[in-house]
């Protein structure tokens, strides 16, 4: 029974761990340190490759270039207005005046003495929207600045724009035509909220707004005030008529209204009633439109050139009407308030208004200061920068620098009925609602980029050279001649010359000196004098270069030139030229980079890499791929005012620190992406970069933190940029903060430098598709939590309605497959809880990043914790792979996005279960255990008896082998005991080979009369037995005379043992002064002679090189001579080996000698024989490993020499070489007692 108890215990036992391990476990997998896997540069040491010699042509008089000068007349040019849209300065100051506070009408009001009425309310369920994805976003093409658009194209489905919002997870809400959008980041979620009219009007949504606790506030014109829970979907219509135009919640909760051609009224939707706020009409308060509740609680009413402030004890109301247009026939329509507590108007006419009801101040932006258009709306950004709609044009006033910029957009403002809706996201983006353009996407903190063309005045779409010339002209080399923007002028005149002499194909500009430029040219050069505005033009023949590109002046006044062929030095005043090229010494005759270092060395960039010719020009080194760049092709260089020269490449670029002499490679590997470059620019501390798909803005290590790493931001078409293939060594930055580019078939020029927020991203998990269903979490159960039992929930039409018991249940795939959750997570609508069956385990995973900035950059990483052992590889897809045949298990998925900005989100997660089958739950595996172990326990009553019997038989068989096991393994300790210490005697033997060899005589003796003894005696007890006594006496004789025999030679034994014993006692371990050279030396002799005693053909050279300086020393001699004797004897046993094998001219040779050093003394034993494999060295000096053939020696030699050494403080090491010998080097400490 007790039997039966253990192994029921332990199968028991077995199933739970079979159990546990059936069940898959969650094991939590952190997000990785690195997730964009980007590393850091490594700055390796550069030494300038050796020089080449270098050559150079001179060019003969003949076919020296003859400049023609051409004076140059801007009034006489042909022009054209262009016009950057820049900040510029406001034409006169911001006007403000101070109100007369005192001196406004004031009327008494007490709020709680107003009678309401009663609204009805009606409930209805948010119906599902209709899903369009977000499209490419691209730069709006109806104008010239890089503003992105999202229109029908895009997903939107209206194109006409009335409200923005944004809800407290970051969604967009959009009022348009075709109804209410919902931006979620990657699509629209597009509903229908207002029913259909009965007399097919058309009714919209004309105004949105949050609610204190996050509901979102609907105003429609013809159906009243809607207010959606965004948690339940229910949305409360109170009818409280039409033709209300503006809300606004107060800190009360109270909602309050403005109204077309009426006085304000505010609703209470707790009591369900609406209040008018009747005022006197000699107020003029008929159409009370605009309302606005600012920061203090003050209620703000926009009427017809006045406005209304009703105070936050609501017990007046101020009229202020000193200072704005009071003969406006068009009233306030919206109020805009910034962290200052200035409040600014729109309206459909006048100027831009702001007023401080802290400071009783009015503030106007009108013509006088350079605004010339109607504040139709207004917002304000997150930098406190006022934004004004007006037409088509976007007005920005900056109250920090009194600076104005206008946008022309070409995209038309609403003028009339609802102004264009305007909203600043969290995230800083403005968006601005258009009449039928959809909406207008601007980053404030981005570029600000401008892009031309031919359009805007251009000579040709193709410029390959711009420069700012040292007037503050910029100057631009195009296909089809030279352009000259003016910005106190904002025109941009054309330069061309004389077909005869130049072809007007320009391809660079350059700044040689303080007033001189350099345009390079197909067929010559341009040199233009910005003092006496003189263009020389130079044409060169075509068998010295075809085109000219970047150009340089040294300080003796050459003008160096890149070309086609080769380099160019010009001096105009000695009217001299030459050239050197490929067949001159540089490695390539294209030519396109020159830049000058503090050396005066001159780096050329060309199509295999750079060439740097030292300052006396007759020496050449090459930089290659070979010698640390990323590439052989050079596309653009660069020194920085840090004195680096940086060379770009189609693999990223190279940064020289010249002082340090180091380079640094920065390439995808560091987050360069794309690593193709065509153009590079300084700007501040960054490095902006033109790339082959977009500008990439590089910003360095931070100094004041340690570890920091190069960051990498891609502006491109997502980010307003219409052509990203940037033209090469054109761009240039300008005084004024701006940065021009060359980007075929266009020119953009950047107006400021972008600003990148370092906020990590959101990322939202937003639906579980199981078994490929993509069901709901939010079913009518939750519904009925929501509403009462009086409650009536309508469809959006109203034409169909439920009570709460009416409510359809749920009949989902959820409730089919039972599919179990606790509860919902109200901002993503994901289940809480989630608990699936067995065989609902396959899935994916949706999610997103809602921010609109940069989504083409926006990547996710995933991982679902207990089926991945590590997290995804970055991918863009914003789903997962599908997971199918997910075990039985606790799971939690985990998903981060990077953004724009190269930040990592923190990981969202979502938890749930899948639960085991019946047949894999405890309580199944506890019933199967049970009847398992019922079954054992027949089998263990059956067999008891068997065993018992078995177990008595084995007992005593195991007694009886114990007791053999015993006495083998005593008879194995005296072998093993005796086979050491017949080792140890080893040595001794040896010495005396020829008492051993007569040794063996007796024992050979006593061995063959011992076997005949027996045999007598076998025949004597035959003999006896049989009855013959006499013979039987006579066998008896014979067995005597074998004893005595047997005695005889074992005394004779006897008697070499204890000479043998007599010769091997040891002194006790103590130490004696010797003479370690005569010890040697003895033992030396000792192992030759008693070798040759047993084999008299044996024979050995023997060579000795003792030290005279060793002298005596403190050993114990027998121990140590048994160490040399054992060496030496191995040492003739490798010659005698070696000999055996018959090789023809071998000579055995055994090398003994003692050497003293500082602190060691050596004793070297070395033989010519084969030698000791590699592989057998490791182990020669392990017990009872062994070199010779089996038979021949027990393997204990060394060992135990190794341990004598040892206990002397020494140390024994070997060095052998197979086939040449090996030498054995005993080495004992001078100091060692």
């Amino acid at each position: 029974m007790k039997q039966f108890y253990h192994i029921s215990t332990y199968f028991i036992c077995l199933c739970w761990l079979l159990l546990v391990s059936a069940c898959q476990q969650n094991h939590e997998v952190a997000f990785p340190e690195n997730p964009s896997d980007y590393q850091n540069p490594e700055v390796k040491p550069f030494e300038m490759p050796k020089g080449k010699p270098l050559t150079w042509n001179v060019i003969h008089t003949e076919d020296l270039p003859i400049g023609v000068d051409y004076p140059i007349d801007f009034d006489k040019l042909p022009s054209r207005p262009f016009f950057l849209h820049d900040f510029k300065p406001l034409k006169s100051p911001i006007y403000k005046t101070s109100m007369n506070w005192d001196a406004q009408p004031e009327i008494p009001y007490q709020l709680d003495t107003i009678t309401g009425q009663t609204v009805n309310v009606k409930k209805q369920i948010l119906e599902q929207p209709v899903i369009s994805k977000l499209g490419t976003l691209g730069k709006s093409e109806l104008g010239s600045t890089g503003i992105l658009r999202v229109g029908q194209t895009e997903g939107l489905l209206g194109t006409q724009i009335y409200a923005l919002v944004q809800d407290n997870n970051g969604m967009i809400w959009i009022s348009t035509d075709r109804g209410i959008s919902k931006f979620t980041g990657d699509q629209f979620e597009n509903y229908n909220v207002i029913p259909r009219n009965p007399d097919g009007l058309i009714d919209i949504i004309g105004d949105l707004e949050l609610t204190q606790d996050g509901n979102l506030l609907m105003l429609s014109n013809l159906s009243g005030l809607y207010e959606l829970d965004l948690e339940s979907g229910i949305i409360h219509n109170y009818q409280i008529g039409s033709q209300y135009a503006r809300l606004y919640e107060d800190k009360a909760g109270l909602i309050w209204l403005g109204k077309s051609g009426d006085s304000p009224y505010f609703l209470d939707r707790t009591t369900k009633k609406l209040h008018h706020i009747w005022l006197p009409e000699e107020m003029e308060a008929g159409s009370t439109i605009g309302v606005f509740v600012d920061a203090q609680d003050n209620v703000l009413f926009g009427m017809k050139g006045k406005v209304g402030v009703f105070n936050p004890e609501r017990t007046s109301i101020k009229i202020l009407q000193e200072g704005f247009n009071n003969n406006s026939t068009d009233p306030f329509y919206d109020f805009s308030e910034n962290t200052k507590g200035e409040i600014w108007l729109s309206s459909f006419s006048g100027e831009a208004i702001g007023i401080s009801l802290e400071k009783r101040e009015i503030t106007r932006l009108g013509k006088e200061q350079g605004f010339n258009g109607v504040a139709r709306s207004v917002t304000f950004d997150l930098h406190d920068r006022v934004w004004i709609t007006d037409n088509d044009t976007l007005t920005i006033y900056n109250p920090s620098n009194q600076q104005i910029k206008k946008i022309i957009t070409n995209a038309k403002f609403n003028t009339s009925g609802f102004p264009s809706a305007t909203l600043t996201d969290q995230k800083g983006n403005v968006w601005v609602g258009t009449d039928r353009a959809g909406i207008l996407l601007i980053d404030p903190d981005g570029m600000f980029s401008e892009h031309f063309s031919t359009i805007n005045g251009l000579a040709s779409n193709e410029v390959w050279g711009i420069k700012e010339g040292p007037k503050g002209k910029i100057w631009m080399a195009t296909y089809e001649g030279i352009n000259v923007y003016d910005p106190e002028k904002d025109r941009i005149f054309l330069l061309k010359f004389s077909k005869e002499y130049s072809r007007n194909d320009h391809r660079s500009v350059s700044i040689i000196s303080d007033n001189e430029i350099l345009v390079g040219s197909y067929g010559g050069f341009v040199i233009i004098n910005v003092d006496t505005n003189i263009a020389t033009v130079y044409k060169l023949d075509e068998r010295i270069a075809r085109i000219t590109w970047k150009a340089l002046k040294d300080a003796k006044g050459n003008i160096w030139l890149g070309s086609d062929d080769g380099v160019l030095i010009f001096n105009p005043e000695m009217n001299s030229l030459k050239k050197t090229d490929d067949f001159s010494g540089l490695s390539s005759s294209r030519v396109w980079l020159i830049e000058f270092d503090s050396e005066n060395r001159a780096w050329l960039g060309n199509d295999i890499g750079v060439d740097v010719i030292d300052s006396t020009l007759d020496k050449v080194s090459y930089i290659s791929a070979q010698t640390g760049l990323t590439s052989d092709y050079t596309s653009i260089l660069l020194q920085t005012k840090r004195g680096e020269m940086i060379v770009g490449s189609d693999s990223g670029m190279s940064i020289f620190d010249l002082q340090k002499n180091t380079i640094t490679n920065l390439t995808p590997s560091q987050g360069l992406i794309p690593p193709v470059m065509y153009d590079l620019v300084e700007v501040g501390k960054d490095l902006h970069i033109g790339s082959d798909n977009g500008i990439i803005v590089a910003k360095r290590p931070r100094e004041d933190i340690d570890g920091d790493i190069w960051r990498f931001y891609n502006f491109g078409k997502r980010e307003g940029f219409p052509f990203n293939d940037y033209n090469q060594a054109t761009a240039t930055y300008t005084s004024k903060g701006n940065v021009w580019w060359g980007a075929a078939p266009i020119m953009t020029v950047n107006l400021q430098k972008p600003k990148t927020d370092s906020i990590p991203p959101k990322i939202i998990l937003t639906h579980i598709n199981i078994m490929d269903q993509n069901p709901s979490f939010l079913g009518s159960d939750f519904v009925r939590t929501k509403i009462t039992d009086d409650d009536t929930l309508w469809n959006t039409d109203h034409t169909v309605y439920y009570t709460k018991k009416d409510i359809p249940k749920d009949s989902s795939y959820l409730i089919q497959k039972n599919i179990t959750w606790d509860s919902v997570d109200m901002i993503t609508k994901m289940p809480i809880g989630l608990v699936l069956p067995y065989d609902q385990n396959s899935m994916n995973f949706s999610f997103m990043n809602p921010n609109v900035q940069g989504r083409d950059k926006i990547v996710y990483r995933y991982i679902l914790e207990g089926e991945d052992k590590n997290w995804s590889n970055i991918n863009s897809r914003s789903t997962t792979q599908n997971y199918y045949n997910l075990l039985p298990g606790e799971y939690t998925f985990k998903v981060a996005s990077r953004g724009f900005n190269g930040l990592w989100s923190e990981p969202a997660s979502f938890k749930f279960t899948i639960s085991p089958p019946w047949w894999q739950t405890w309580v199944a595996y506890v019933i199967f255990a049970s009847l398992v172990a019922g079954f054992i326990y027949l089998i263990v009553q059956l067999r008891s008896k068997y065993l018992q019997k078995e177990n008595r038989i084995l007992e005593e068989r195991v007694t009886h082998r114990t007791a053999q096991l015993k006495k083998s393994i005593d008879e194995l300790k005296n072998a093993q005991s005796q086979l050491v210490q017949s080792e140890k005697m080893a040595s001794l033997g040896e010495l005396t080979a020829g008492i051993a060899h007569e040794i063996q005589n007796p024992l050979n003796f006593v061995n063959n009369f011992s076997e005949l003894s027996s045999e007598l005696i076998d025949e004597m007890r035959e003999e006896l037995e049989n009855g013959d006594i006499d013979e039987a006496k006579a066998i008896s004789v014979d067995v005597q005379q074998n004893l005595d025999k047997i005695n005889q030679h074992g005394k004779r034994a006897d008697a070499i043992v204890k000479a043998m014993l007599q010769h091997s006692r040891v002194s006790g371990g103590n130490r004696v002064s010797t003479d370690v050279n005569m010890l040697a030396d003895e033992f030396l002799r000792l192992a030759y002679h008693g070798l040759r005693a047993k084999d008299k053909s044996f024979n050995s050279s023997m060579k000795t090189d003792f030290d005279p300086n060793v002298g005596n020393m403190d050993l114990v001699a027998q121990e140590l001579g048994r160490v040399l004797l054992n060496l030496i004897n191995n040492a003739f046993y490798a010659v005698t080996d070696k000999k055996s094998d018959g090789k023809e001219g071998y000579e055995p040779l055994i090398e003994v000698s003692t050497k003293k050093l500082t602190d060691w003394v050596e004793i070297k034993v070395k033989d010519n024989g084969k030698g000791i494999p590699k592989s057998v060295v490791e182990k020669i000096f392990q017990p009872f490993f062994t070199t010779k053939p089996t038979g021949k020696g027990t393997g204990l030699g060394l060992s135990i020499s190794y341990d004598i050494v040892k206990a002397h403080g020494g140390e024994i090491i070997v060095e052998s070489k197979e086939g040449e010998g090996t030498e054995f080097c005993v080495r004992l400490p001078i100091d060692a007692q």
